[in-house]
């Protein structure tokens, strides 16, 4: 699918979106994930859906206000964008959400483990969707997630990114 500069009902790219205001929001999921990442953001943001790590990058370069990045988004590469968003300086500060998706169940080590590995790359924050939902409820969560966007938009200005995405990523030494 690629890169979607607007999205539709239907599912299907827009030439090009007018100018909008609204913060620009790149949301990195597979296609499957769609839909509910629209249920979860609504129309208050301004979406660049991506289901590739390249297409992400390239989004990244244009000019971005925050990530919101699922745990599977392409085949696993969370982590890759992560560091690639905080190994360039330009993009180091962008907010970075990883979302845990509904209907992905995992024992409570497997969550700590992805909790961990996140949290060593800076990430802004995890939500496991599932136990967010069991603890405060659909409504109730959706709203709070909301706000820890706007929240996390409100601290730093769009960010620009110079740095060529490559598919190769060297690990950080720490």
């Amino acid at each position: 699918m690629g890169l979607y500069l607007a999205y539709d009902a239907a599912q299907q790219p827009l030439a090009h979106a007018p100018e909008d205001a609204r913060p620009r929001l790149l949301i990195a999921v597979r296609p499957e994930d769609i839909a509910f990442s629209k249920v979860v953001l609504g129309d208050e943001f301004n979406t660049v859906i991506c289901h590739s790590y390249e297409d992400a990058c390239a989004a990244i370069v244009s000019g971005v206000d925050l990530v919101t990045c699922g745990v599977h988004f392409d085949n696993g590469r969370v982590f890759d964008l992560l560091r690639r968003v905080r190994g360039d300086p330009g993009t180091a500060e962008l907010p970075f959400f990883i979302l845990l998706g509904a209907g992905s169940r995992y024992s409570p080590a497997i969550i700590q483990g992805i909790r961990a590995a996140a949290k060593l790359l800076k990430v802004t924050a995890f939500t496991d969707l599932n136990r967010f939902a069991d603890k405060l409820g659909k409504e109730e969560s959706l709203a709070a997630l909301r706000q820890g966007i706007r929240d996390a938009i409100a601290i730093r200005p769009r960010t620009t990114s110079n740095q060529e995405c490559t598919a190769q990523i060297r690990p950080r030494r720490v």
